[in-house]
């Protein structure tokens, strides 16, 4: 439908048939869920009901996703290296870091891309609280994995140290900024905005992965109570 809509040109097919998916193709974008909703669902509350934060790519849920996820990918590789030799995969799968180390030892030749776009998504939020255009006006320095990970410098392009001005926004209003964009999911937004339970670490998420953060004085609030988390 977002095709025919938005890109009329461009011809759309389907089909269930490897073959036929997989021959005579230069790219593969695999963006699969094993086991749906109803599995992501069982990641996110088992957890919870074990005082441990559920989400779809961290902690006890992560950890079955992946397992999970492995499968799948490989599968869709293989499918794409006996197909089209020389196609390339880019990988939207998540767990977005377990995907990608099982690929690297298990398929160590394979010619695939594994991409997240969470960093970039929130880099896009802070420029826009900082008021700059757009990221690529900043300069960062991330390290961690794909929805688990911490920013210890943003600058802007003439070495103006952003993080100050970013932690005092974030506390109060965690990620959203100040300009909202209309067309963003009002949970995304509820999401983005309990940030401000712990500014600095990234999302309040991690202070439940790392208890020992909650000791810093006026860095995080308190953590999240089995029964409390949105998605309970």
């Amino acid at each position: 439908m977002i095709l025919k809509e938005q890109a009329p040109e461009i011809e759309f097919s389907y089909t269930t048939d490897p073959q036929a998916a997989f021959t005579d193709v230069d790219f593969v974008m695999a963006h699969i869920r094993v086991g749906k909703y109803p599995m992501r669902e069982q990641d996110e509350k088992i957890p919870l009901r074990h005082g441990v934060l559920g989400q779809e790519t961290c902690g006890p849920g992560g950890i079955a996703y992946g397992m999970r996820s492995i499968g799948g990918v490989l599968e869709l590789v293989d499918y794409m290296e006996k197909y089209s030799p020389n196609a390339w995969m880019l990988n939207y799968s998540n767990p977005a870091a377990i995907v990608a180390e099982a690929t690297r030892r298990l398929r160590p030749n394979a010619k695939i891309l594994n991409i997240c776009d969470m960093p970039i998504g929130i880099e896009g939020r802070m420029a826009q609280i900082v008021g700059l255009k757009d990221r690529k006006q900043m300069r960062v320095r991330y390290y961690g994995l794909n929805h688990f990970g911490w920013w210890t410098s943003i600058e802007d392009l003439d070495g103006n140290d952003l993080m100050p001005k970013l932690r005092e926004y974030v506390a109060k209003y965690g990620y959203v900024p100040p300009s909202n964009d209309p067309h963003t999911e009002a949970s995304w937004n509820d999401t983005f905005g309990q940030s401000e339970r712990c500014a600095g670490a990234g999302s309040a998420d991690h202070a439940e992965y790392l208890p020992e953060i909650l000791s810093v004085p006026g860095l995080c609030g308190s953590p999240l109570q089995p029964g409390t988390h949105p998605r309970q």
